[in-house]
């Protein structure tokens, strides 16, 4: 458990030091949330519905006046909060970066840091395009890159502290010392999301301290709808500070790289096949339609069609040519002659390499209407 609700325990509700409650909380290891509950970006307050009972573990629920309680993840009326884990799946996990993952560095660079900043985006040509798919963030292509809006529950104090920060055996201790509850409502007990989704939030919030540096990359962060409206430069540096400095280790796999392009993505996903990608052939498919792929494809076809046929008239002309006159020097003269746009060029060439037989020689000088022996 965190140690804000250690500080709620002993101030607001007045836990005495040895009651079974602190103890199970003092035995519970420590992971703060990387922010203070002042520098939150979103305000709203978390209570959870009659499937919590607010008798398992009342530090969670505690209600404030200036806020209202909601019993919904932040930012998602319509999600009730029990269905965290699911919302946490979809919002943040990669499974198939994370199956590659070890052959990445063949296809980018090894390098949290790898990111450009909004403005640098800009400067290099690139859209910035809204995606709503964590496996898209941070993917680029020639002209534009994919990046996901923050999830407002991100930005929220309570969701960090019981959804990231609550060990995962906690509640069952507060339950067994408290017994005030019965078996069917121990078995209702809020399970907290694994680990690796704390490591993939803070990750993505980790690559959120690269891309808005500048008050510039902050401007352009509000103008594609990447964070909220209301916040200001001031509380956006505040905020961010806990995971600009985040080592490797506390953050996913997928965030131990930067900004991956989607045209070699696609070649790993043929090469290698992750059973978590929908298609064998595209890590995400680039075009929704066919004449796409047959444009790109015109060029290279039509460089191999060129280089075949090339290749087939040499061998014809090779063919055409006796054997015994295939090597000899006046041959090679006709080659260069044909090749090269300059005769005087050839005629450089050919002395270079040394005269001619006498027989062509003189063929050569009777078509000229020349005496051999002037």
């Amino acid at each position: 458990m965190c140690t804000y609700c250690l500080e709620r325990a002993f101030s607001e509700y007045k836990y005495p030091p040895d009651s079974p409650i602190i103890g199970a909380l003092m035995a519970a290891p420590v992971n703060d949330v990387p922010f203070k509950r002042t520098d939150a970006l979103n305000d709203e307050r978390l209570t959870h519905t009659s499937d919590y009972s607010t008798n398992l573990n009342p530090l969670l629920t505690a209600p404030q006046n200036d806020h209202e309680i909601i019993d919904h993840i932040p930012g998602e009326p319509t999600i009730p909060f029990r269905e965290n884990e699911i919302f946490l799946q979809k919002e943040l996990t990669t499974p198939v970066l994370d199956e590659l993952f070890d052959i990445l560095w063949l296809v980018a660079k090894e390098s949290s840091s790898n990111i450009d900043a909004l403005h640098r985006q800009i400067i290099k040509g690139r859209d910035i395009v809204p995606t709503e798919d964590p496996k898209l963030h941070l993917i680029w292509q020639e002209k534009r890159i994919f990046i996901k809006p923050i999830p407002l529950c991100l930005l929220n104090h309570d969701f960090w502290s019981i959804v990231f920060c609550t060990n995962s055996n906690t509640a069952s201790r507060i339950t067994s010392t408290s017994g005030s509850q019965s078996a069917g409502e121990r078995s209702s007990a809020p399970v907290s999301a694994p680990s690796s989704y704390r490591a993939a939030a803070s990750g993505f919030l980790r690559s959120y301290a690269l891309l808005i540096q500048h008050r510039s990359d902050f401007r352009l962060a509000k103008e594609y709808h990447l964070i909220p409206e209301d916040v200001n430069w001031a509380k956006w540096c505040k905020f961010i500070a806990g995971f600009r400095d985040l080592p490797d280790k506390e953050v996913a796999k997928r965030y131990s790289y930067g900004q991956l392009r989607l045209t070699r993505l696609n070649w790993a996903t043929r090469i290698f096949c992750p059973k978590s990608a929908v298609t064998c052939w595209f890590y995400e498919e680039p075009y929704w339609s066919t004449l796409p792929y047959i444009r790109d494809a015109a060029v290279p076809l039509a460089f191999i069609f060129a280089s075949v046929s090339l290749i087939l008239s040499s061998m014809q002309v090779m063919l055409a040519v006796p054997t015994q006159r295939l090597f000899s020097k006046g041959f090679f003269r006709l080659v260069l002659g044909a090749v090269s746009p300059n005769s005087f060029d050839c005629n450089r060439l050919s002395a270079v390499l040394g005269d001619f037989p006498q027989e062509e020689e003189s063929n050569r000088r009777s078509s000229c209407g020349c005496d051999a022996r002037a």
